[in-house]
């Protein structure tokens, strides 16, 4: 799932860089992270997404619930007027998710060798299962507004 972070650049070498995720923040999940170099925005903000995941999943939480509005949304908002940049960050949320159903599908021979060529290529993909829940939680994501 692609996350919007934001992130306010500090006025001084003695102060971090902070960061706030709408998505998580908004539903009173935690979202607020910091880090020192800018170098380390991106596992900072990972880390402490993650985490929210995790503790949201043992309290019984849809993570599918989630809607991340995008910056456009949340840089017009007044509540993150203090942000003056904005990052995409993508979590891997199955990890997170309840029950797991096996389903049989059938795939034509050519869709199935691009597939396996896409997962040997991208470490995102860990394996077939893998590569068909993300790509249908992109395409209904995609299309969580129809």
């Amino acid at each position: 799932m692609i996350f919007t972070v934001g992130v306010e650049t500090p006025n001084n070498e003695d102060t971090a860089y902070g960061m706030i995720v709408p998505a998580l923040y908004e539903l009173k999940w935690g979202g607020i992270s910091a880090a020192d170099e800018i170098g380390e925005l991106h596992a900072m903000v990972s880390e402490s997404i993650q985490l929210s995941l995790q503790t949201m999943a043992q309290e019984d939480f849809d993570i599918t619930s989630i809607l991340d509005k995008g910056y456009h949304h949340y840089q017009s908002d007044p509540e993150y007027a203090h942000v003056d940049s904005w990052l995409l960050v993508d979590i891997d949320i199955t990890p997170y998710l309840k029950a797991k159903h096996k389903i049989e599908i059938n795939v034509p021979d050519y869709l199935l060798q691009r597939i396996d060529r896409r997962i040997n290529a991208m470490s995102i993909y860990k394996s077939r299962d893998d590569f068909f829940a993300i790509a249908a939680h992109r395409e209904l994501y995609a299309h969580s507004d129809q």
